[in-house]
């Protein structure tokens, strides 16, 4: 009798059991079920924050969770995709990558995270052409005058950029290369203090996107020199190419991609990369970007174009690393 008990009871337990376990593993794999955080790699107000907040914000609405912005600024972005690459692969946390993330592996003698082994892509964001800017009470306010001064006195003029291997910096060493120029490289940490020694006329000139160059052009802050792409912005018809100036072989664009931690399951990125264009399709997030400058990206925005993308600009931009000689960078 004892023996019929133990197993009568032993068989109500397993029943109270099996249900609870098989809701909890349902549970475990509805995604989002909780709190997303997009990374971003520099401090509020810089471009890839904006577009960050922005995208936030409406993916909160399409994921039907709270979708927050923190910030992890340094090493130009890098610090933050280190840590989202050790993150845990779950589709909680998100980073911004760009093109300094791609180009990290390069400069480092002992880098910290590999970005083809350690992060895997969604879907491209946006891509924002790069404009050359020159302070209001500088000589310079062409690119005849930036090459004429730059080929009379090599290595006179001052080329500010927020950081060795970020976008500026790797500008900066293709212009000298396409135009057989030297100037001088001036890094920065934070992009307001580069643009505060722009302004007073400290150094002479960066790159930047033009999304974080428009509030300072609109402004009369700055000239506009040129600008990256094959055509002009729209956004900003005035400014030149680069192209119309003579230096075609620029690769000016920036660009914006959303990446997760290496090993999330493919169910969580395909999830995210529709929830992606989907709210890339909405019109008041487009004409949000578009009025910043941004470009969005042309369909399918798949991983895989993504992942092409790095790809190709890593071996670009690797080549350049190499024929420069640039870094090693600190991190």
């Amino acid at each position: 009798m004892e023996l019929f008990k133990r197993k009568v009871w032993a068989a109500m337990m397993a029943s109270s059991v099996m249900p609870f376990n098989s809701h909890a593993s349902n549970a475990e794999s509805v995604y989002p079920n909780k709190r997303v955080t997009i990374v971003v790699g520099g401090s509020q107000g810089i471009g890839v924050d904006i577009i960050s907040r922005h995208l936030a914000k409406e993916l909160q609405r399409e994921l039907r969770v709270d979708v927050i912005v923190e910030n992890r600024p340094g090493a130009t972005g890098n610090i933050a995709a280190e840590f989202v690459a050790r993150s845990a692969p779950d589709g909680y946390t998100l980073f911004v990558a760009s093109r300094p993330n791609v180009t990290y592996g390069a400069l480092q003698e002992h880098p910290r995270y590999d970005m083809k082994r350690d992060l895997q892509s969604i879907g491209l964001v946006a891509t924002a052409p790069t404009v050359i800017v020159a302070g209001r009470g500088s000589k310079i306010t062409s690119m005849e005058d930036l090459i004429a001064q730059a080929k009379a006195h090599p290595n006179s003029l001052k080329c500010a950029s927020t950081g060795v291997g970020s976008t500026g910096h790797l500008l900066c060493e293709e212009l000298q290369q396409e135009a057989k120029v030297e100037v001088m490289h001036i890094p920065y940490n934070q992009i307001d203090q580069a643009f505060t020694h722009i302004i007073g006329g400290h150094v002479d000139m960066i790159f930047i996107t033009l999304s974080a160059a428009l509030p300072y052009i609109r402004a009369g802050a700055v000239h506009a020199i040129a600008i990256s792409g094959n055509d002009r912005s729209p956004t900003a018809p005035d400014i030149p190419t680069f192209q119309e100036k003579g230096i075609a072989n620029l690769h000016g664009d920036a660009w914006f991609g959303l990446v997760i931690a290496a090993g999330t399951p493919p169910k969580v990125v395909e999830t995210l990369n529709l929830s992606l264009n989907s709210v890339l399709a909405q019109p008041q997030l487009r004409d949000q970007l578009l009025d910043h400058g941004y470009v969005l990206p042309r369909q399918p925005n798949s991983a895989e174009s993504l992942n092409q993308l790095m790809v190709d600009e890593a071996a670009h931009w690797s080549d350049l690393i190499t024929d420069r000689q640039i870094g090693p960078a600190r991190h």
